[in-house]
């Protein structure tokens, strides 16, 4: 059996706050097929980037697969745990989360990681 990969790279507003840090990354721990391949604390920035993969099973809905559900757990956490009030670094930010975005990776498709970014988008939009 063929494996369809996805990748999703997320940039959060903060890198020194460990409790927070914390908090998030322990927010994918219900999704063991989703790994996080790397992690790029900048100090300077203040800002966190992971690189999350994960097979994509495609007979369930996109809102149903293990790396939108965790990078959407991820959110929420950094969401409840980063106070932009006390925020100080040198990039310019949107705000708790700068940046979501899903690559198809092996034999995923364009269509199918917009998929998830599209159900991603709208569960952030109405629950948090």
């Amino acid at each position: 059996m063929e494996r369809i990969l996805a990748c999703c790279k997320l940039y959060i507003s903060e890198s020194r706050n460990a409790l927070s840090l914390e908090s998030i990354e322990q927010a994918t721990k219900f999704y063991p097929e989703v790994v996080t391949v790397n992690k790029f604390k900048d100090e300077e920035y203040n800002r966190v980037g992971y690189t999350l993969v994960s097979r994509l099973y495609m007979q369930t809905k996109a809102d149903a697969e293990p790396l939108r559900k965790a990078v959407f757990d991820m959110v929420r956490e950094a969401f409840r745990t980063i106070d932009l009030q006390l925020h100080s670094g040198t990039h310019p930010r949107l705000g708790v989360v700068d940046h979501i975005c899903f690559h198809p990776l092996s034999l995923a498709s364009l269509n199918q990681v917009a998929g998830l970014a599209e159900s991603l988008a709208d569960d952030i939009g109405r629950k948090l």
